[in-house]
């Protein structure tokens, strides 16, 4: 588990070109931004055979135009098992958007070649200027994450090959709109409101046939 310092600008670039402990798996990031080489400093200290780690992010992380060819080499690897987009303010003093980047070095048979991307902007209880996750809040990110498969506006399991014709992109928008809804929930608000519409015109009848 590891919550590493945003996007440091100060940093030995030119010594982890040549690390000496081969934690440049991927590559070098920019000057302006260290994050995946803290990244991969996590990657390469897992164990090759069980390792697992969930890393706390911006969601600049995800879709940075500097750090493509790093991140589609680390969506390549097929490590990457869950991307799961949190809500705004969080954090005191900052209103970003963050998330966890969760993987695996070996994952399970029906999560190899795929990534679960789970939306949980919504996901917050706001008070004043903090927001905050609530025990079923929590509860419903992990029933998402536990359970990997497709649920409108919150979870979508997606093949690795999609992500890297996306430009290696992980923006979780992307794969998980809030704002989509399938035709059959479309179907569905629709039978409610004309159901709906029925009963108040009936009502409406009883009321004005007692005047």
């Amino acid at each position: 588990m590891a919550n590493p310092p945003y996007s440091i600008k100060s940093w030995d670039r030119k010594s982890f070109e040549n690390d000496p402990y081969g934690r440049n798996i991927w590559g070098t990031p920019p000057q302006g931004c260290a994050d995946y080489a803290f990244e991969q400093h996590i990657q390469r200290s897992l164990n090759e055979q069980n390792g697992r780690s969930i890393s706390l992010w911006p969601q600049g992380f995800l879709d940075r135009n500097s750090e493509e060819d790093i991140r589609t080499s680390f969506i390549m690897s097929d490590r990457i098992e869950a991307v799961i987009g949190l809500g705004r303010n969080l954090f005191y003093n900052s209103g970003m958007e963050s998330c966890l980047v969760i993987s695996r070095t070996k994952k399970v048979e029906e999560r190899k070649g795929k990534i679960l991307f789970i939306n949980a902007s919504d996901l917050v209880k706001k008070e004043k200027t903090i927001s905050f996750l609530e025990d079923h809040h929590i509860q419903k990110i992990l029933d998402a994450y536990e359970k990997g498969n497709d649920r409108d506006g919150l979870s979508r399991l997606v093949d690795v090959e999609d992500v890297i014709t996306n430009r290696g992109s992980l923006n979780i928008n992307l794969y998980v709109n809030k704002y989509e809804k399938s035709d059959d929930a479309f179907s569905e608000i629709y039978d409610t409101w004309l159901h709906n519409s029925d009963r108040l015109k009936k009502t409406m009848n009883k009321l004005l046939t007692g005047i």
